[in-house]
C-alpha cells in the first residue's frame, strides 16, 4: 500500500457557509515617550500599545459543517481558507492553532461580511 496516497486520503475537510466576520484587525501600535516630574525627581518613559485590535476569535467547537456536524474541539494543525460572497477582502489574523483561529474584514467595509470557511486538517 502508498503510504503517501494513504496520508493524503486520511485528512479531514469541513465548509462552514454563512460564517458572519464582523472582526476588524488592529490600527497598529503607536510608540510614545512621556517626561514626569514629581517634586525634583524627573522621570522619563517609552513605550508601545496596540491600537484598535477588534479580531474575531472563532473556536472550531462552535462551528457547524454544510452537513449540520458540529466541527470537533481540536483539528491537528488546520488550514483555514475564508472565501468571501461579496468582494470585500477577509483573512485570518496570525496564525491557527489546534482549537480556533482569529478572523478580520476589511475595515473599509460597510458592515460585517459573510463568507464561506473551508477549514482543513493537514495533520502531523
Amino acid at each position: 500500500m502508498n503510504t503517501g496516497l494513504t496520508k493524503l486520503n486520511s485528512r479531514r475537510m469541513w465548509i462552514v457557509p454563512s460564517f458572519v466576520v464582523w472582526g476588524l484587525s488592529g490600527l497598529g501600535e503607536v510608540e510614545y515617550l512621556s517626561i514626569e516630574q514629581v517634586d525634583s525627581t524627573k522621570t522619563v518613559s517609552f513605550g508601545s500599545a496596540g491600537i484598535g485590535d477588534t479580531t474575531q476569535p472563532v473556536n472550531f467547537a462552535n462551528l457547524t459543517d454544510v452537513r449540520g456536524n458540529s466541527l470537533p474541539a481540536t483539528i491537528k494543525r488546520p488550514l483555514v481558507t475564508a472565501r468571501s460572497q461579496n468582494q470585500t477582502q477577509v483573512y485570518v489574523v496570525g496564525n491557527e492553532t489546534n482549537t480556533g483561529f482569529k478572523i478580520a474584514r476589511d475595515p473599509a467595509a460597510n458592515g460585517p461580511v459573510t463568507v464561506d470557511l473551508i477549514i482543513t486538517e493537514l495533520g502531523e
